[in-house]
């Protein structure tokens, strides 16, 4: 969508540059579009996004009762796999024409796509990821990403738009001079509290390897990998395929809402296809929960608990396999943690370099904060 979207809500005052710095972070840790974010925060409602939109776009918006009651001769004439490879829900049909709902109404592939299976002349209408998600889910049975779940949690428990305006001082900023994509210089302010988000309390980088190394040069093209990282699954992708090559099993985990979810990992160097199932709440005994509350890191084996057992599970080891779990933190809170497994030994030479690597994979992931911001502006 061509219309930067944080520009475009700052300027109606629907927000204010610390709720957007908020919802970059937010946007980037999780895996989620920059509108979801903010829905999600609460610092707007689905309904502000969606009329403001419509009337940028000058496409119609359709309402979450619209997207609630679809008749089934409608949904009929949009297969399944062409509705989940675009995102778009049919809603209604008016002669020869189909209203269309689109997260983003300016993708003419998927229009055209849309109008040369079904035979219609297609209408964009626009509305927000979130509903299409579940709009997807509802009548398509296409499986829904537990990212925009929550999100749509969120929509249904309660609705409130944060202040515009604070009367606490502003934080010290961090401003950057780069440039937009159209080659013009900006100034980019980013909160102080960004810089090191990722760092591990009391770790400080140890800078010793010897150049040239095998491990240095693996080293070194991790560090390449993780500098040209376009989005926050290239991180991922090459913090797994690095730490494969120490450990036999390697997770990163998420903290959100109140609930631990697997992102990705790898079991002897193949990825674990289910890790994305790994759902617990963090109100119940673990050792992720442990993990979260103290903002320490844990080596060993592992209690005996039902979410303890769902977790080894998931990472295909038993019970008295011992792990290494390291918080990740951002903004003196915990949002994720890596998950190794080995023998003990080899994790207690391996702890100081898995502290190190998350050090490193947290300037990936400033980096990528840096980058949307100037997206979005």
């Amino acid at each position: 969508m061509s219309v930067k979207l944080g520009e475009l809500l700052l300027q109606e005052n629907l927000i204010t540059p610390e709720q957007l710095d908020e919802a970059l972070k937010n946007q980037v840790i999780f895996g989620i579009k920059l509108g979801s974010s903010l829905i999600e925060l609460g610092f707007i409602t689905d309904e502000q996004l969606c009329r403001l939109l419509s009337e940028k776009l000058g496409v119609p918006a359709v309402s979450s009762r619209a997207l609630a009651a679809i008749p089934h001769n409608v949904l009929a004439h949009v297969p399944a796999e062409l509705a989940g490879k675009y995102r778009v829900v049919p809603i209604r049909i008016e002669g020869k024409k189909l209203a269309l709902a689109m997260s983003d109404p300016t993708d003419f592939k998927a229009t055209d796509e849309v109008a040369f299976v079904t035979g219609f002349i297609v209408l964009p209408h626009i509305a927000p990821d979130v509903r299409i998600t579940s709009a997807l889910s509802r009548y398509y049975h296409v499986r829904g990403d537990i990212r925009y779940m929550m999100v749509e949690g969120v929509l249904e428990s309660k609705r409130k738009v944060a202040p515009k305006a604070s009367t606490d001082p502003k934080a010290e900023k961090i401003v950057i001079s780069t440039m937009n994509e159209s080659g013009e210089t900006v100034n980019v302010e980013i909160p102080l509290e960004f810089e090191g988000f990722a760092a591990l309390p009391g770790y400080e980088e140890d800078l010793a390897d010897e150049a040239g190394s095998p491990e240095q040069q693996a080293s070194d093209r991790l560090s390449a990998r993780l500098s040209s990282a376009r989005n926050r699954d290239q991180i991922a992708a090459a913090f797994i395929e690095y730490l494969g090559l120490k450990f036999s099993v390697v997770a990163l985990i998420i903290f959100r809402k109140n609930v631990a979810v697997g992102w990705c990992g790898a079991i002897a160097g193949n990825h674990i296809a289910d890790i994305a199932e790994l759902n617990l709440p963090l109100g119940k005994p673990s050792v992720l929960k442990d993990v979260f509350e103290s903002v320490k890191l844990f080596r060993g084996t592992l209690a005996l608990t039902a979410e303890n057992l769902q977790l080894l599970k998931v990472l295909g080891v038993g019970f008295n396999t011992p792990l290494l779990i390291v918080p990740i933190v951002m903004l003196k809170k915990v949002v994720a943690a890596v998950v190794v497994s080995a023998e003990m030994d080899q994790l207690a030479k391996g702890e100081a370099e898995l502290q190190a690597l998350v050090h490193k994979a947290s300037l990936a992931f400033e980096m990528l904060i840096l980058k949307n911001k100037i997206l979005a502006i």
